[in-house]
């Protein structure tokens, strides 16, 4: 920097006024005499220099160590070294080789199977007999029928009469009189309507007397029916007691049509529908005891048969 100073001071050209530039104050000779022409001289002034001041920096004393006497021990802890880690060993699996079996061929006669026909039975499943559980019981143990009865057993008075060639019987309840024919021919049953009225005459004196002792005019409202139908008097012939017998009868019907009632001695009597048929049942329980059928039939009890229909020769 200073070197291009001067060297800027020399090649610039002297100014004309003396007085804007440097006052010479002496000139001196170097080793000799002559006086020469005094040339002034530029006297360049040295370049200020920035002064730095460097602040003192802080010191950091170490603190100081002050021995306290104690009762006590200072230990200071030091880690434990660290494990140096073991290497694993590593297994390698050895590849093994299966040794492929060997097939022996062995010569041997072969036969031909021919298929074998086994015969399968074939149950056929049974058909078992469900019991039949009905809402009313019938007033009879036996016979069974095989429907339910419609409702519970009506009880009445009755009165019921045995003759030649049949039964009638009475039930006050329903004000009939049911007459049952011992012939096959049709219908085996009719039910009438009861005409008889208190107080009328009971049998005809005037009526021609029975063939045998042994038999009579019926009374009251079967000798009254009797008398009047000719046809029921030829098909069920004489009375054979000479006085009807007063009872407590007992009627049920069954879902099938079938009315069932009771004699004085406990007999059971069934009225098959359409007035086809009838038949008798000695309505005991007692093992051995048999039904007596004086109908005809010996299908025994038969399924429904529609409901009764009376006789078109009904008053």
């Amino acid at each position: 920097m200073i070197v291009l100073v001067l060297v800027a001071a020399c090649s610039s050209t002297p100014s004309s006024t003396i007085g804007e530039g440097p006052r010479l104050v002496s000139d001196v000779a170097l080793g000799t005499s002559e006086v020469t022409d005094a040339v002034p001289t530029r006297i360049i002034s040295p370049t200020p220099v920035r002064t730095v001041t460097l602040q003192p920096l802080e010191v950091i004393s170490p603190p100081e160590q002050i021995t306290v006497d104690a009762d006590f021990i200072l230990v200071t802890p030091t880690l434990p070294p660290s494990k140096t880690p073991t290497a694993t060993p590593t297994i390698s699996l050895t590849p093994t080789q299966t040794p492929t079996p060997t097939v022996t061929v062995t010569a041997t006669t072969t036969f031909q199977a021919f298929p074998t026909s086994v015969i399968s039975p074939i149950v056929a499943p049974v058909a078992q007999p469900r019991p039949v559980v009905c809402d009313s019981q019938w007033f009879f143990l036996e016979p069974q029928p095989a429907g339910c009865p419609l409702a519970p057993p009506s009880v009445a008075q009755g009165v019921y009469q045995t003759f030649q060639n049949g039964h009638m019987f009475w039930v006050g309840q329903l004000d009939a009189i049911y007459v049952l024919y011992n012939d096959p021919a049709l219908p085996r049953w009719e039910v009438w309507h009861d005409e008889f009225d208190e107080g009328e005459m009971e049998f005809d004196p005037a009526w021609p007397a029975a063939p045998t002792d042994n038999l009579w005019q019926p009374r009251r409202g079967f000798g009254q029916l009797w008398r009047r139908e000719q046809a029921v008097r030829d098909r069920i012939g004489w009375a054979t007691l000479e006085w009807e017998v007063p009872y407590s009868v007992q009627v049920q019907n069954e879902d099938t049509g079938t009315i069932f009632m009771s004699d004085p001695d406990g007999r059971i009597f069934g009225l098959m529908p359409g007035q086809a048929s009838w038949q008798l049942y000695s309505g005991s329980d007692e093992v051995g005891e048999t039904r007596v059928d004086t109908s005809g039939s010996s299908s025994g009890w038969p399924s429904g048969f529609g409901v009764p229909v009376p006789p078109t020769n009904q008053p």
